[in-house]
């Protein structure tokens, strides 16, 4: 290893602007934007009256690979939680509202064009965006369709139940050419029927919406956690989301701070309009007081949980 090497390493250190997110630069973070649009918020004065939350997440395992033919046998697995709060001599408890469920699904993902002209469009749309991932394609597939049914399960929900927060695990978002405009408006048309509220709430974003060298999440833990220690929301702008070509975005785009003790900022994307944005976020807020996770739904961990099994199955 050369003295120059290390050098080199260092100047495009300088150049990313990595070097000032030492702690004694705290309070000047690159690519800051000074006026955050951001709301505090409390938790419900009356935790008797929250409205369930059902959760949705999905995962999926390759369980055969035909070698040389890019085609693999995958199962994917869809979970869906619904918990309710319970009070009981002043204590908060999560009590499940329904049992849980469980949805497999045995498919084919193939590259092999005679497979995908005897399957739906969807994976014919899905393949095509894999394609330009070279060596991940096979994941990326499976991925894509992943969600694909985990929007089938949305739909599903939203057209069958009234009155609860429907949660998604992750951004409510698209690649364009997916083509999932149909599924998404029914989705929106349930929830504004049934008075459903509806959100998807992201683990972790490749994100830099805030234009700084951290991914957002870790942007706002980083340099906003001492000035909003308490609950707190902030909407991004339509106008930088609209700066983005390869993704359809449906709904309004928020990072959130859940829990005064979560360990991040979530990305929290609201599906519709539903008049009082506050109310949503004081009920996420509440079924974010586990300790597992602080600032993480409780339905959302335990759909995880149950979706991730799926990878046990493999042997």
């Amino acid at each position: 290893m050369k003295t120059s090497d290390i050098e080199m390493i260092v100047e495009l250190l300088k150049i990313a602007k990595i070097s000032s997110l030492r702690p004694e630069d705290e309070e000047k973070p690159v690519g800051e934007i000074k006026d955050l649009n951001a709301v505090n918020f409390s938790l419900p004065l009356n935790m008797d009256d929250m409205i369930p939350i059902v959760s949705v997440d999905g995962s999926y395992s390759f369980l055969f690979s035909f070698l040389g033919a890019e085609t693999w046998v995958v199962l994917f697995r869809i979970a869906v939680t619904e918990y309710m709060i319970k009070m009981i001599d002043g204590k908060m408890y999560y009590n499940m509202h329904s049992p849980p469920k469980v949805y497999d699904h045995l498919n084919l993902i193939s590259f092999n064009d005679s497979v995908l002209a005897a399957q739906p469009e969807v994976y014919s749309n899905v393949a095509t965006v894999a394609e330009r991932f070279q060596e991940r394609k096979a994941q990326i597939f499976a991925s894509n369709i992943m969600t694909y049914l985990e929007d089938k399960a949305l739909e599903e929900i939203s057209d069958s139940r009234n009155n609860c927060i429907l949660l998604k695990d992750g951004a409510l978002l698209t690649f364009k050419a997916l083509k999932r405009e149909d599924i998404y408006k029914n989705i929106l048309l349930n929830c504004r029927t049934n008075d459903i509220m509806f959100a998807g709430i992201s683990k972790s974003t490749s994100t830099h919406l805030f234009g700084n060298v951290l991914t957002d999440d870790y942007f706002l833990k980083t340099f906003y956690e001492t000035k909003y220690p308490d609950l707190t929301y902030i909407y991004i702008p339509k106008s930088i989301i609209e700066k983005q070509t390869k993704f359809d975005v449906w709904g309004e785009v928020h990072f959130a701070k859940l829990h005064k003790k979560a360990a991040k900022w979530f990305r929290v994307d609201i599906g519709h309009d539903m008049g009082d944005k506050d109310k949503l976020f004081s009920s996420l807020g509440a079924y974010s007081m586990v300790q597992l996770i602080p600032g993480y739904p409780i339905g959302l961990i335990e759909a995880h949980k149950m979706a991730k099994s799926v990878k046990e199955l493999k042997e």
